[in-house]
């Protein structure tokens, strides 16, 4: 980004709804129920707080609605609110209809949103959701939220600076997302796999020349990449190597993880360009590429190299260096399992992370 197109994004970006908080400091609730509002299904939910709900499920009621529920019968009598990034204007309108009942509101996110919404990169569709369900309902949530729960330290600093209590909440995975596929042992066919949404368009195209490359030099590799419409036409081509060149379709946050792990693939390709929306990322991927059971190459960036694992595959985001490392890959089955273990470890340590939500520490029991 340019220092003329930084200078935009922070001027405007301040003109978006923030999310701040009502007071400046926040004290841990006493709960005797918890709510937690998200858009279905989602990889944010069960990266963050699925596994953290569990532990307070065994002392209090917790209640997971989607923002298509009905949520008329919810008591909100001691009721600790928790939004998965998206709120609807129904949800709204509860909290404002129940905020002296309610024991306290929180939000969790886990993207740099305004960065978003003002990236050029960014399909309409998505700047339109994230601005109704994200940043428009902000304008009266304020009002009545406690806190802000982040997930990268670097989300923490962008968040502060708006005015609001900001908590780290770290990758949580599941115990089911730590285990790796099964791998079938075949090594006359390796699949080497990239997976991402839409907004990772310079992604693509950074890697588009690297597998062309690598596909023209291995005959038995098939590439598999996960893109839309709009990423899709990067892929698209003539060469020879077409025939092994495999587009699939987005899938629903479910059906997406259970593909990963049925159809997995044996490297897994994780690049990550420079950039304000980047740098906000948590390391969430990794727990993807353990449930591949892939061996994985990320980019050296501080979103991967602070939780690195020994052996983990860090490159420098040029052509070269991506080439080289994934045909020391391909080449040697023994670096695969080094890179196969080295993330499992990585994501292993996710799981150590403290179950508790910060600023639910004390919870009642009815």
């Amino acid at each position: 980004m340019t220092w003329l197109e930084d200078q935009f994004h922070n001027t405007v970006g301040a003109l978006l709804p923030q999310p701040r908080t009502r007071r400046s400091t926040f004290t841990e609730a006493v709960a005797r129920s918890i709510v937690v509002f998200r858009q279905g299904e989602n990889p944010s939910f069960s990266y963050f707080l699925e596994e953290r709900l569990r532990f307070y499920d065994a002392r209090i009621p917790v209640n997971v609605r989607c923002l298509d529920h009905d949520i008329a019968d919810i008591n909100p009598e001691g009721c600790f609110v928790i939004i998965c990034r998206y709120l609807g204007w129904r949800q709204v309108k509860w909290i404002e209809r129940h905020a002296a009942k309610l024991a306290g509101v929180g939000m969790f996110i886990d993207d740099d949103v305004s960065a978003i919404v003002l990236d050029s990169d960014t399909p309409l569709p998505y700047r339109v959701k994230l601005a109704r369900l994200h940043l428009w309902p902000l304008r009266r949530l304020n009002a009545h939220l406690d806190i802000v729960w982040a997930a990268t330290p670097t989300l923490v600093r962008v968040l502060e600076s708006n005015g609001a209590v900001v908590r780290l909440l770290p990758p949580l995975p599941t115990g089911t997302d730590v285990l790796p596929a099964m791998r079938t042992g075949n090594d006359h066919c390796l699949i080497i796999g990239y997976h991402a949404t839409g907004i990772h368009r310079a992604e693509h195209a950074f890697l588009k020349p690297i597998i062309d490359e690598i596909l023209s030099r291995h005959e038995n590799v098939i590439f598999e990449v996960t893109a839309d419409r709009r990423n899709a036409t990067i892929w698209q081509n003539k060469k020879s190597t077409e025939s092994r060149l495999r587009i699939l379709p987005p899938l629903p946050w479910k059906e997406f993880a259970l593909r990963s792990r049925h159809s997995p693939a044996d490297i897994a390709l994780v690049p990550l360009l420079d950039g304000r929306i980047n740098s906000a990322r948590a390391d969430t991927k990794r727990i993807d590429v353990s449930r591949m059971g892939a061996a994985a190459i990320y980019s050296n960036s501080e979103v991967y190299s602070r939780n690195q694992s020994e052996g983990e595959m860090l490159v420098e985001n040029n052509p070269a260096a991506w080439i080289a490392a994934i045909q020391t890959l391909l080449n040697s089955k023994s670096a695969r399992e080094a890179a196969r273990s080295a993330t499992f470890k990585a994501v292993e340590r996710m799981r150590a992370a403290q179950p508790n939500i910060p600023g639910l520490l004390q919870v009642e029991s009815i």
